[in-house]
């Protein structure tokens, strides 16, 4: 613990979240990374599964970087949803906790250089021994502790059984409110935030939506981006189709396909499209 230095907080400590005290398996002592008073900040989870898609990330990542203005972003340390939240707070300058689902002797190697960024403007905190493994129990027990550690929990992508599910659950059960981007019908990693609109859910577009139903009169920051009208057809057919293989682009706005090419580097680094690889693309 000393050579990682990796630092004890007890249940009975000031900085011990008062959301986890009341809590009949709240963890005894948390061992910790990084700035332990964002504990006691305004907090907002946002979690997603691994699996997704593209689209949805940078969404993500947009909305958390908004809320991050306001609230410190709570979420897990997995590639995906999880690293869309992450990214997101810290590129906006915002501030993130990410809490593991074991001890520190289970960091997911792949993310090491991002949780090294988390440790440095942020919280990396377990609620577990040093050398804990992950278990089934462990996972659930951490994504309860996420629920609760927000005022509220937005799911950016869940297939039908998904571990971001699981922290919606217990949010809801805890009386706090559950946001969900939407997806086309038919898009497996999306049934689970389907599933969760239609059970009460609000439907998440933009930040705006969180704040609107958090009561905050914050609203996020959008940027005019100027399209030429060939980027526009683009963008128009794209939207009109969600998504689209660069063929079918070509054949529906008459722009040859080494013209077209040219045009969608252009709209993904305006932030308007994004690759779901595959030559496919969707409008964002």
């Amino acid at each position: 613990m000393e050579e990682r230095q990796c630092k004890k907080l007890d249940i009975d400590a000031p900085q011990y979240p008062n959301e986890w005290k009341l809590l009949k398996d709240a963890p005894q002592q948390l061992q910790y990374l990084g700035d332990i008073s964002l504990l006691q900040t305004r907090k907002f989870t946002v979690v997603g599964s691994r699996t997704t898609p593209a689209q949805a990330l940078k969404t993500g990542k947009e909305i958390a970087g908004e809320l991050s203005q306001a609230f410190t972003i709570v979420t897990g340390v997995a590639d995906g949803g999880d690293t869309a939240a992450i990214e997101g707070a810290l590129f906006k300058g915002g501030k993130v906790i990410c809490v593991l689902a074991g001890g520190f002797s289970a960091l997911p190697q792949g993310n090491l250089p991002l949780l090294r960024e988390v440790v440095r403007k942020g919280l990396l905190l377990s609620p577990y021994p040093f050398t804990e493994p992950v278990l089934k129990y462990t996972y659930e027990h951490r994504n309860k502790l996420l629920a609760h550690l927000g005022e509220g929990t937005l799911v950016l992508g869940a297939a039908e059984k998904s571990g971001a599910l699981i922290t919606a659950k217990y949010a809801k059960k805890a009386g706090k409110q559950v946001f969900a981007l939407p997806y086309s019908t038919g898009v497996h990693a999306g049934i689970g935030c389907n599933g969760l609109i239609k059970s009460g859910a609000r439907l998440t577009e933009s930040a705006d939506d969180v704040f609107s139903a958090m009561g905050l009169e914050y609203r996020s920051r959008r940027y005019a981006v100027t399209l030429t009208e060939t980027e526009k057809s683009v963008v128009n057919v794209l939207k009109e189709l969600a998504e689209a293989h660069v063929n079918e682009l070509s054949a529906r706005t008459g722009i040859p396909i080494f013209k077209l090419r040219a045009t969608l580097s252009a709209l993904e680094v305006k932030g308007a499209i994004v690759s779901l690889g595959g030559n496919r693309y969707s409008a964002v």
